[in-house]
């Protein structure tokens, strides 16, 4: 039965509205297109917070001081490694730049590595993941964000919801990309509920008296609640400092001074790549068939799902997308 507060786009009129509203926010069309098939990416494997809701974020956070690529510098150049300050600029922009100087350098001598800060909003690592794997190189990806997760057993913000990315090139189309993030829930997730007037999940945010609380504001107020106890702690005060490594502070404002690490590396250092890939394979292979426990699917490989959503998704055609998110965009294209 379809929901009444979603509404079907086709995937061109989806991505010309969510290119058009970027537009209207100021992005020139180079950095809006590349926004743009993120959060494209994003809807069609059916992550809504971090698809073309997350424009209306965007276009909040940078309406009145929009940086865009041509504004990033690069500071350090070495044969395999840089470091790239954002300036501010918007992390879809940043990473994708930062991805692709890794790349290159990786093709070349076998790792590249990038760091990059003040940025902020980088999305799915995934994303940045597979254009690595494109390229048959594997990749490790961490970003770290502003205080507004806590530690466990506190409720006092400390680390951002702090992502992690591992992934690696396959022989077949599909990657192995293992992407998660540190916190309960993402920071996109909040503001969608926010914005849909939504309650959030039992037991992912407390407010600023450190009870628990379901009401999104007042979860911004205080703190999200990290992933995984004390190990999940542990990893996301890592990744902050991985953050720091590549440039920013370690403890940075909510809204800017993000940092981000790109480790890309060539596996031809090591091994034939058609050897490793096949490898891999025959690895994923040993895993998805793995006996599952009783009331449980299938035994699936990281990305699979994705992989599966997007693949359906694109075949449909279409994408649900919540009214008031389109009507949102919307009025950003009418005022401009």
């Amino acid at each position: 039965m379809a929901r009444e507060d979603l509404v079907e786009l086709s995937i061109t009129d989806a991505t010309h509205l969510a290119t058009s509203a970027l537009l209207a926010v100021g992005y020139n069309d180079t950095d809006a297109n590349t926004i743009c098939s993120h959060v494209m990416d994003a809807q069609l494997r059916g992550y809504g917070p971090t698809g073309l809701a997350r424009v209306l974020t965007v276009a909040d956070r940078v309406m009145d001081n929009l940086v865009g690529s041509d504004d990033m510098i690069v500071t350090r150049d070495r044969p395999g490694s840089a470091q790239l300050n954002a300036k501010g600029a918007i992390g879809y922009l940043a990473a994708y730049r930062a991805t692709q100087i890794a790349i290159d350098k990786a093709k070349v001598g076998g790792i590249g590595i990038v760091g990059v800060s003040d940025t902020f909003f980088a999305g799915m690592l995934s994303y940045y993941a597979e254009m690595c794997t494109r390229d048959d190189l594997a990749v490790i990806i961490a970003a770290s964000a502003g205080p507004w997760v806590a530690p466990e057993g506190s409720f006092t913000p400390r680390f951002g919801t702090n992502p992690m990315c591992i992934a690696f090139p396959s022989g077949r189309a599909q990657p192995i990309i293992w992407d998660i993030g540190t916190s309960k829930i993402i920071h996109a997730q909040i503001k969608l509920a926010q914005l849909m007037d939504e309650q959030l999940p039992e037991g992912t945010a407390y407010d600023k008296d450190g009870e628990l609380t379901q009401d999104p504001v007042k979860g911004m107020e205080g703190a999200m609640a990290v992933w995984g106890g004390h190990k999940g702690s542990g990893l996301a005060v890592a990744i902050q400092l991985l953050g720091a490594l590549a440039g920013a502070p370690a403890h940075t404002g909510h809204l800017d001074g993000w940092g981000l690490l790109v480790i890309a590396i060539d596996p031809e250092m090591f091994r034939p790549i058609e050897d490793f890939k096949k490898e891999v394979d025959t690895y994923s292979d040993t895993i998805r068939s793995s006996q599952p426990l009783k009331g449980n699917g299938p035994i699936r490989m990281p990305f699979d799902r994705s992989w599966e959503i997007r693949e359906r998704t694109r075949q449909g055609g279409i994408v649900q997308v919540e009214k008031s998110v389109v009507d949102g965009l919307q009025k950003l294209i009418d005022r401009k």
